[in-house]
């Protein structure tokens, strides 16, 4: 596969396999057996990553061709393919030709070509510290100078932030602590009185509802616009008409009872 697939030894850079064809001639008897098997070792696992079988028991030789497509896994595993026969019959012209894809990784790529390119780089650190043992006197127009200052700043306010918290002692503190689990505590002690104060200062305070309740609404006298006249109503003839109808109906069906 070394010789098929391209060899890229750059860790940036993966060979993706997911399909492969092939193509040959089987030359046999129509009356006798035989198997073909296109295959391809696992280099990691073990066994076959692939193995596909032809039947041709039974049948004339021919020329067969085979497409398959497969999820992409890692070119890695793929380790030496053959087409082995069993039985009677030959192979000739074999053809496999090998779908594949190659997978870049941009970050990857950059920081193996220049550990410097980030912070986040495998090697950064060790790289930076190399670059500056090159160099007598690191210029103020060197690239990596801003952040050659910013280290050293960050690990200089480092060190004083540790000395600092290292020469506070809370005594104070731990001794106000010490106060309040002791049992002999007064009221001053563990109530603030100026909050309490406040707090029914507030609570004290007469709340003005008279906006809420003493409200003046303008009325009046609201006149009728619509005057309605007295009118006759005469009666429909037609619903008259119906029940005639209805009442001689029922008349007809009890008729029939009585």
């Amino acid at each position: 596969m070394v010789s098929i697939l391209p060899d890229y030894s750059a860790p940036y850079v993966t060979v993706q396999i997911h399909g492969l064809t092939y193509r040959y001639k089987m030359v046999k008897d129509e009356s006798s057996d035989a198997l073909v098997y296109v295959r391809n070792k696992d280099v990691i696992d073990g066994g076959y990553v692939l193995e596909e079988k032809d039947d041709w028991s039974g049948i004339p030789g021919g020329t067969i061709q085979k497409y398959i497509r497969f999820p992409y896994n890692d070119a890695t595993r793929w380790g030496q393919g053959s087409i082995d026969v069993e039985g009677d019959g030959q192979v000739l012209d074999p053809i496999v030709t090998y779908n594949y894809k190659l997978d870049v990784d941009n970050e990857a790529m950059l920081c193996y070509n220049n550990p410097l390119y980030d912070p986040s780089c495998p090697g950064f650190q060790q790289a930076l510290l190399d670059y500056l043992n090159s160099m007598e006197k690191l210029s103020p127009d060197d690239p990596f100078y801003d952040e050659w200052i910013q280290a050293n700043l960050s690990l200089n306010d480092e060190g004083k932030q540790e000395e600092s918290e290292q020469a506070e002692e809370p005594e104070e503190e731990l001794s106000n602590f010490e106060k309040e689990l002791g049992g002999e505590n007064s009221i001053d002690d563990l109530v603030n009185g100026d909050e309490q104060a406040r707090i029914l200062a507030t609570l004290s305070q007469n709340i003005k509802i008279e906006s809420y309740y003493v409200l003046n609404i303008p009325g009046g006298e609201y006149k009728d616009a619509v005057v309605l006249e007295d009118t006759i109503i005469p009666d429909n003839p037609r619903a008259m008409r119906n029940l005639a109808s209805d009442a001689n109906h029922r008349k007809m069906v009890r008729s029939q009872y009585d």
